[in-house]
């Protein structure tokens, strides 16, 4: 099995940096839609007490401003085609309402490997990175995508 060496030159390939302010609105919405119910998620004077400068999002949050089809036309990979196999952050801090975050991207590896059923599964693994206002470190992720290759 060897990957197409166009998938091989997407190693290393990086977007641009992407802002992204987190409104207190986002942050409710994706709790309320994970069923999360800690106040620290909707209630300010509750996040407050708990020591947070505003509403505090929850971990998995993150995954919103890491889209799973990022890179995905440069595969040449149709969106409905990719599984989710992985995902994995490492938190600085955490994220709260009125955070200015700056977004990047990688693809830090592309590789085959055999299918139970006989064919080739092609993994593509993304790399994110978010920076607060200060460029201080807020998280880093790991994602990992797979299609079968046809």
């Amino acid at each position: 099995m060897t990957l197409t060496p166009k998938l091989k030159q997407l190693i290393g390939k990086s977007t641009s940096p992407t802002s992204f302010e987190v409104e207190k609105s986002h942050i409710r919405r994706f709790a309320a839609a994970i069923g999360e119910e800690s106040r620290i998620h909707f209630d300010e004077d509750v996040a407050a007490e708990a020591g947070f400068r505003s509403i505090v999002a929850p971990p998995t949050f993150a995954s919103v401003l890491t889209p799973p089809d990022l890179f995905v036309s440069d595969f040449g990979w149709d969106p409905q085609s990719i599984m989710h196999r992985a995902e994995e952050y490492e938190y600085f801090r955490p994220i709260c309402a009125g955070d200015t975050l700056e977004v990047s991207h990688r693809v830090s590896d592309v590789y085959e490997q055999s299918g139970a059923g006989g064919g080739t599964l092609v993994f593509a693994v993304l790399e994110t990175r978010a920076s607060d206002e200060k460029r201080r470190p807020v998280f880093k992720g790991r994602r990992v995508i797979v299609k079968l290759r046809s």
